[in-house]
């Protein structure tokens, strides 16, 4: 009996009539003096007091760990909560919870709403750092850039040549970029891919340097057609890393940051929305 005595609160709420208090002495008399009570308002007031008991309820039911370790203890103090009240003490304490859990609601809205407005602020500074950082790479110039089969090796291996210079005013020790390798008058490239260079020493302000690059001939760049003489590759610099190994100038606001920052604009939205309610 004691296991569905939650069932049986339900049961009592949506029908009697009879006395104006709860007793909880026994689960029969219990049940009895729920309909008792329900059935002594007007249907307005048999509302609220559906709402009232249901409050009720749920905020003993919200550990869902403890009423699944102790149901006989939940159900005895739901039981407890309701004994000895009227309708209007069971209107008043169901109020009483609804306005308390309604605050609660809106300080978890507010504080969730700081915490995104901040990772938004953090995604739009970045994206506002890689906008300059773009800036800042036109002074690491590649001045010359081909791309081509190294003939002398008995298998044919794709050959990146890059002439660069570095117009920063840092040591860089690793330099990315981004290829695309066309054809003119073609519309999709042969490849579009990104590489880097680990630069042995390090090129210092003002140094220029001219690198042959050998990407794996097994990847993108290793399927590009053979026997071609009219692809150009055009390359651009995508981040360059300091002595330390870390990056100065970096411009990739990546397609996860984009889509990250979109969703928590629209949570904050959201999130706006619901407090608007909460109010």
């Amino acid at each position: 009996m004691k296991k569905t005595i939650v069932f049986l609160i339900i049961v009592a709420v949506l029908t009697g009539c009879g006395e104006k208090k709860v007793d909880s002495s026994s689960d029969e008399s219990f049940k009895k003096s729920i309909e008792n009570v329900k059935g002594s308002l007007s249907d307005d007031k048999k509302k609220e007091f559906e709402e009232a008991v249901q409050a009720i309820m749920f905020s003993e039911m919200g550990n869902i760990f403890q009423a699944a370790v102790n149901p006989e203890g939940m159900q005895r103090n739901i039981k407890d909560k309701l004994d000895g009240k009227t309708a209007d003490e069971i209107i008043s304490e169901g109020n009483r919870i609804l306005v308390e859990r309604k605050k609660k609601e809106r300080e978890q809205t507010i504080n969730e709403i700081e915490e995104t407005k901040n990772k938004v602020v953090e995604l739009e500074e970045k994206r506002a750092k890689t906008e300059q950082d773009k800036e800042n790479l036109k002074h690491f110039k590649v001045i010359r850039s081909r791309f081509y089969y190294n003939e002398s090796s008995f298998i044919k291996e794709p050959v990146i040549e890059l002439t660069v210079k570095n117009d920063t005013n840092h040591p860089v020790s690793r330099a990315y970029f981004y290829g695309v390798l066309a054809t003119p008058g073609r519309a999709v490239p042969w490849v579009a891919d990104s590489f880097n260079y680990s630069i042995s020493g390090g090129l210092e302000p003002g140094e220029e340097a001219t690198w042959k690059l050998a990407p794996n001939m097994f990847g993108e760049w290793g399927k590009a057609p053979k026997g071609r003489n009219d692809m150009v590759l055009t390359v651009t610099v995508t981040r360059i890393d300091g002595a330390d190994d870390k990056p100065i100038f970096d411009s990739e606001f990546s397609k996860w940051d984009k889509e990250k920052l979109e969703d928590l604009l629209k949570r904050l939205e959201e999130l706006k929305k619901n407090l608007t309610k909460l109010q």
